[in-house]
């Protein structure tokens, strides 16, 4: 299996794949990574092209290519030989790169179309903490990116990458960093196990009981299904709002509707909607909403006998609390074989 995936600088991709590196070898399998920005600069000084971390995108646009072309055909004479010794091989590559206020593409047409991919995947993070981490950076402090304009390069990374999979008629996953490394792990090498996404109120459960609660939920149900869980993207979200908020910048606010209805929904095959008390939530109805009018299979849990009409006409089954719920789960569904953490 080959799986290419994508993310912005700072994103926190290479730490993950790292981390599943070792993940994947406690679990007895095989897995080839093919780091590309690596290797381009091993292949500039190879042939002596002298090139920077810090400076590298100043480059011209023309050795750039050169350099990636001749790393591309590396890659293809051993891609073959290390599809058969290993369960997957994952190409890490970037789509376009955000420089001097500028997109920048940052693939090449024609051998993107000489890899017959089986999955493709873009990782993302909280724009806070990729901002955080370019900062810490050399290349990238100079640039003074702000949170609006990471939010608008992980948007052109997702949007650009979900077409290549589109093209190839694959399918397309937006995966958080902090989500577990399992997750990962589950799509390449449990096809059987469904992707699910958990909609759950936020806003007005940030308290840490409730959100023990829903930890709680959420770890049993990662023993029957591919859990995305929305709070892996917004655990430290709770502060750029309110800045965001003071500026009248709607750009925070649209990218969270767009990632959660547009990209997690989307990648789904159910919603499990999730309250751990009554509360308003205008997030989770418009949710249902979606993954309802989109075919998904909807589930949801909601404590009391006299929810609302908008909470039974969205969904396929509405369930009074978590016993009951998982009773349903147990009797419906079989638990991953080996159990993954």
């Amino acid at each position: 299996m080959l799986l290419i995936v994508t993310a912005i600088s700072g994103s926190g991709r290479k730490g993950y794949l790292k981390e599943f590196e070792e993940y994947v070898k406690r679990h007895k399998k095989k897995v080839k990574v093919y780091y590309v920005g690596d290797m381009l600069f091993e292949q500039a000084e190879k042939i002596g092209i002298s090139i920077t971390q810090k400076n590298v995108l100043n480059t011209n646009p023309s050795t750039l290519n050169s350099l990636r072309s001749a790393v591309f055909e590396n890659i293809l004479m051993t891609l073959p030989e290390d599809l058969k010794k290993n369960d997957a091989v994952i190409l890490s590559v970037h789509s376009f790169f955000y420089w001097k206020k500028i997109f920048t593409r940052a693939y090449d047409r024609f051998y993107l179309g000489q890899f017959e991919a089986d999955l493709f995947a873009t990782f993302i993070d909280d724009a806070p903490d990729i901002k955080s981490r370019l900062d810490a950076k050399k290349q990238w402090r100079p640039e003074r990116l702000t949170i609006q304009e990471i939010l608008l390069w992980q948007n052109v990374e997702v949007e650009v990458t979900s077409s290549w999979a589109d093209m190839q008629s694959r399918h397309f996953y937006v995966l958080p960093v902090k989500q577990p490394i399992s997750t990962l792990y589950k799509l390449l090498f449990c096809p059987e196990q469904e992707p699910i996404y958990v909609s759950m109120p936020i806003t007005h459960l940030r308290s840490k009981k409730s959100q023990k609660g829903i930890d709680k939920f959420i770890e049993e149900l990662n023993k029957y299904f591919i859990v995305f869980d929305p709070r892996a993207v917004e655990k430290t979200s709770g502060a750029a709002v309110v800045n965001l908020k003071k500026k009248k910048s709607p750009i925070f606010y649209n990218q969270i509707v767009n990632r959660d209805l547009y990209w997690f929904i989307r990648q789904s095959k159910k919603i499990i909607a999730f309250f751990p008390k009554i509360v308003s939530s205008p997030g989770v109805i418009n949710e249902l909403r979606e993954a309802h009018e989109t075919n998904k299979d909807v589930l949801v849990i909601y404590p009391g006998k006299d929810g609302s009409p908008f909470l039974t006409y969205f969904s396929d089954k509405v369930f009074s609390n978590e016993k009951e719920f998982f009773k349903f789960l147990r009797k419906n569904y079989k638990p991953f074989k080996e159990r993954l953490k």
